[in-house]
């Protein structure tokens, strides 16, 4: 049981817990209580000592433990995670036969400040040990996950929301080592980044965890999945010579399952909500029921986002209650970087975003990134947020040596990139310069429907002698990074050179 036992059965538990949710069907959680209390038998306090070999078994315990109310599932959970970082002290450890910071098992989580190893079993784990804390109110596992999400999205994150540079160990290495055409970026680890950050949303209430969310939900994980649902990422690179495609399956298939159930649970992340009022965190057209209060609440939002900034939000109460709407206003709106960022945007400029309420003016609060308001609302009551969509530049901090005199193109919350399939095969050949004016375009017709972003550029090419350069101006576009790589294998950058020294010349 050292290698991936526990996360198989960690995914049967979650797998019986959304068949039951979705129809009341008991047939398969039957099955997960039996192997869990299975497990309970054999380990535990006073019984085998034991750390998983490839953590997930944790966070489904806690899934199992919401929908029996058995505290001894919470119980396990909460042992398994204080199991990890003891050594030879209890026993077996991940060092019997493998180094121990590859499964986050150096020290003990609560003790946890820096990203090590594994990034698909580091998520698993801090999502895990989210979901405790919030059980349980452990402040040292609190701590801990700061930290350590501060030494990820500070250090080790990819602009794309993407985790994990290092394909020897398929997770961390150093700091700031962010390479792109060799970057491993797991489909799996940008998967874990949703659940994990929305855990710290919910522990704390603060925008920052679902910004961080937002950019790995549309680029690193989006990416993993092709236009047309059947060819799939493993790895998500952010430059390409041509060599990289989709295929069909993997040896390995963890990846195109975990990004199929996002996509099936991506429901769970657009609202939040408690007795005092509703959070909105995702701008995705979508219906559900809040119960805010003694009262439940109809929503009905409709957006166009991420394409335009325009988002209505309809209210339908039976009778008038009074309670608070808050809705996030994205990071990449506000321009400003968060001290330590690993990426800024040239203009730092806030965008200016209105709210109107039955088409008027409506005063909010700022409150941990979401604009608060708070009033009696009645039925067919509809909320307009307006976004600006500009085009932002961004650049790196120095110490990412990779990136190192180029820009990157964002859009709302997308990511974009220059590939070759629009660009007479090219997508290496050009330089971007820094007072290049940007102009979009929604093309219905291209990759299922995606604003592009063109500008013009210098490129480059040998001569057919090649005894010579030739020089010349040429419209660039710029798609979506997720969309990426669904018309053949060609060349690809989402880093784009700002002098000659960074291009490749083809022929």
């Amino acid at each position: 049981m050292s290698m991936h036992e526990d996360y198989n059965g960690g995914h049967l538990i979650e797998a019986a817990v959304a068949y039951f949710q979705v129809t009341g069907k008991r047939k398969l959680l039957n099955v997960a209580i039996k192997f869990a209390d299975h497990f309970n038998e054999r380990f535990g306090p006073g019984k085998l000592h034991w750390v998983t070999g490839h953590q997930e078994l944790e966070l489904a315990l806690v899934k199992l433990y919401h929908v029996t109310q058995d505290k001894k599932y919470l119980s396990l959970a909460h042992w398994l995670l204080e199991e990890r970082g003891h050594k030879n002290a209890r026993g077996y450890t991940w060092a019997d036969w493998k180094d121990t910071a590859y499964a986050q098992d150096v020290v003990p989580v609560r003790e946890q400040k820096e990203i090590t190893g594994h990034a698909v079993r580091a998520m698993y784990l801090y999502t895990g040990a989210a979901d405790v804390a919030a059980l349980t109110g452990d402040e040292g596992y609190m701590r801990a996950m700061k930290a350590v999400w501060e030494d990820v999205v500070y250090r080790n994150m990819y602009v794309t929301g993407g985790i994990g540079s290092s394909g020897n160990n398929e997770g961390f290495s150093v700091d700031y080592d962010l390479p792109n055409e060799q970057a491993y970026c797991e489909t799996c680890a940008s998967v874990g980044m949703v659940f994990w950050n929305q855990r710290m949303n919910l522990l704390t209430g603060n925008s920052q965890f679902i910004d961080v969310l937002e950019r790995s939900l549309y680029n690193g994980a989006r990416d993993g999945l092709s236009l047309s649902g059947d060819r799939f990422f493993y790895g998500n690179p952010l430059a390409s010579d041509g060599r990289h495609y989709r295929r069909e399956w993997f040896g390995t298939a963890c990846c195109p399952s975990n990004i199929a159930r996002l996509v099936a649970s991506l429901g769970d992340y657009i609202y939040g909500y408690s007795d005092t009022g509703l959070w909105v965190n995702l701008f995705i057209g979508s219906q559900t029921t809040a119960k805010i209060g003694k009262q439940e609440i109809p929503v009905t939002m409709t957006t166009n986002y991420p394409w335009d900034g325009k988002t209505l939000l309809t209210l339908n109460p039976k009778t008038k209650a009074k309670f608070k709407v808050s809705l996030r206003i994205p990071g990449w709106l506000k321009g400003e970087a968060v001290p330590g960022d690993l990426f800024m945007f040239e203009n730092k400029t806030p965008g200016a975003f209105t709210i109107l309420v039955n088409g008027k003016p409506v005063p909010y609060q700022m409150e941990n990134g979401y604009a608060a308001i708070t009033r009696e609302w009645k039925k067919g009551d509809v909320i307009e947020l307006n976004f600006p969509m500009e085009v932002k530049r961004l650049t790196s901090r120095t110490e990412v040596k990779q990136n190192e005199g180029r820009v990157a193109l964002q859009r709302g919350p997308l990511v974009y990139c220059v590939e070759g399939a629009d660009n007479g095969g090219h997508a290496w050949n050009f330089i971007l310069p820094d007072n290049a004016p940007f102009t979009t375009q929604h093309k219905n017709e291209l990759l299922e429907g995606v604003t592009v972003i063109e500008f013009t550029a210098p490129t480059f090419q040998i001569s057919p002698d090649g005894q010579s350069i030739n020089t010349e101006a040429r419209k660039i576009t710029a798609i979506p990074y997720y969309a990426w790589c669904n018309r053949g294998q060609n060349e690809m950058q989402v880093w784009l050179p700002r002098s000659i020294k960074d291009v490749k010349v083809n022929r």
